[in-house]
Parts: C-alpha cells; structure tokens; sequence
C-alpha cells in the first residue's frame, strides 16, 4: 500500500493553490491503497476529483521527465492524463520538501487477473502500439535503469547475499546466471527502439467498464527496444495460473500489430525480448522486494512467477507451437 504520509483537509488544500485552486475549492480527500513507490489520494473538489501523487524519493528532474513523457504520449493520442501545470508553470509543485503532482481523476478500474479477456488485450496491444508508433519522435533518449548490466549486477548481488542459507536464492541465481549469459550472445542487435512504457503490468491499465480509458504510472519510462516493452506486456497480461493464454496472448498481439507491424528482426528476436524480461522482472523482484522483507516492501511479487514464466517459454519456444509469434 502506498501510504507514506497522512494529509490534512489544510495539507491538501494547500496542494491546490499551488495549482491555481482557491482554498474553498477543497471538499474532502482520501487516500489511495495502490502503488509501491508514492502516496496517492483522491481529492474531491467544486471543480471535480482530482488524483494527487505525493513523488517519494524522486528528484525534480525524476518527474519533469515523466510529465514530458506522458504529455508527449497524450498529445499523440494515446490514452493517458497528463498532468497539471502548477502556478509556477512546472508540471509538478514544491510542498515542504516533497514533489507533488496533480492529473484529472478518471473513472475505471484495473481489472483482476482473472477477469483480462481477449478484447481487453487487443486495446491494450493497440495503446502499446500506438505509444511505440509515435513515440520514435521524443527527444529525450536516456535508457532504462534497467539495462542488461545492471541487471548482471544485481544477480551477482544476489549470489553475495548468503544464498547458501537460502534455498530459493540458490536456485534462482542457478538459473539465471547461465540464462542471461546465453541471452547476452544471442539478443538480437540493433532492434528499433523508441519511448517505452517498461511497466505496462495489469494494474497500469485502467478500464471503464470494458474500454479502455488510461495506461497509467509512466514512473520506468524510457528510450529503449520497443521489442522488449511490448515482451513486458505479454508476460504480464499472457500468463495465467501455471502457463500462457493463447488466446489472451494473439489479441495482444492483434491490437498491437494494428497499430504498429514488428519488423522482420523484431519477430526473429522477440522470443529472446520475452527470456530477457522474465529474467529482469525476476531479478528485481528478488532485490527489491525478497531481499526487503520485513524492512517495508510491497508484499506479494513473488520472483518465482517469472521463473516458471521462463520455463514455459522455454518450452513453447523449444515446442515452436508459436505461441509468441507476433502476427
């Protein structure tokens, strides 16, 4: 739950007269129990609800970045509420010590797990395309925090963790240890790359009813392999119980492929995009929440999901039923 802080009714009003509402605007507030990272609250306000995100542990720089982003991703038309600009002209407010942004609150839902369908899946894949189609044109190209040698790097701290006290571990590093260093020979090169969302997971996807209104938290945007993003959204909307969705998986695919066709490369190599990001979701799973427990993680996450995500490509891939041949 992301719930770092309580506010006030003279906190959050406060909040809005940094972004040109007068104090008697404010009708109420309450906070809001998703996330992992920020405090977010729900304002209700003369003007309509509004969606306060309290930045924890960002710089300035951190959610200038994420504003150009999301606003360059709205303006192209794809489905997601940029932010408002505070009396400053910035699109985020300084209040004590804290940075705090301000979006238009949109009604929906994210769906359960088991509640995704195949039509869900095509709009997605369509939104993901989109951004990816017109995303080629932002000028920041910084990449993700996650690339390859951070990624190495944290699995060696993850073998320094004492895994010999710790079953899981051992067997985590066991495997992934030679999967990446295959994966480091046989990566397609020079894939086209773009913005990428790079955490386009089920909870991101807000649905009124059953259309799709918003891809949301765009906190691990990037310049990066939009092969590998839309490989993040398949393992993470594909898979189901203990294997893949065929049919979950095809319309992704669909949606996508209507907005923005893969190249030849793209195809060739997307089943090493899909290995990659079962190994990179598992390994920040482990540090950043197994190696944390007891010290405030976010619960659930397990790691292993995304090992025995890796089996199974294996042997879909190994099978060659192409299951992750994106049309």
């Amino acid at each position: 739950m992301a719930q770092f802080r309580l506010l006030d009714a003279a906190d959050v009003a406060q909040i809005l007269g940094a972004f040109g509402l007068a104090p008697d605007t404010y009708l109420g507030h309450d906070s809001i129990a998703a996330g992992t990272i920020n405090t977010n609250i729900r304002i209700e306000t003369r003007v309509g609800r509004r969606f306060l995100r309290i930045n924890e542990g960002k710089s300035t720089d951190d959610v200038a970045r994420e504003a150009a982003i999301v606003g360059h991703a709205s303006a192209a038309g794809v489905p997601t509420p940029a932010p408002y600009t505070a009396t400053t002209g910035e699109p985020f407010a300084l209040w004590r010590g804290e940075i705090v942004s301000l979006f238009p609150w949109l009604p929906g839902r994210t769906l359960a797990r088991a509640d995704v369908t195949p039509e869900h899946a095509r709009q997605v894949g369509c939104a993901l395309g989109r951004l990816h189609r017109t995303g080629t044109t932002f000028p920041d190209h910084r990449p993700s925090r996650y690339e390859p040698a951070e990624i190495d790097a944290r699995v060696e701290r993850i073998a320094a963790a004492a895994p010999s006290l710790d079953p899981l571990l051992a067997d985590a590093v066991a495997r992934l240890r030679p999967e990446l260093a295959a994966l480091r020979r046989e990566r397609v090169t020079d894939l086209p790359a773009g913005l990428i969302h790079g955490d386009l997971f089920i909870d991101n996807v807000l649905f009124d009813g059953d259309v799709l209104v918003a891809l949301l938290d765009f906190e691990q945007a990037s310049w990066g392999r939009l092969a590998y993003d839309l490989a993040v959204t398949t393992l993470a909307f594909g898979f189901g119980g203990d294997d893949f969705h065929p049919a979950i998986v095809r319309a992704l695919f669909e949606g996508y492929s209507a907005e923005r066709p893969l190249t030849d490369a793209e195809r060739s190599g997307f089943g090493q995009e899909l290995r990659f990001v079962a190994c990179r979701f598992a390994v920040t799973r482990i540090t950043d929440v197994y190696l944390k427990r007891g010290a405030g993680a976010a619960p659930g996450k397990d790691f292993r999901r995304y090992l025995l995500r890796l089996t199974r490509l294996h042997e879909h891939l190994k099978a060659g039923d192409g299951a992750f041949d994106p049309p």
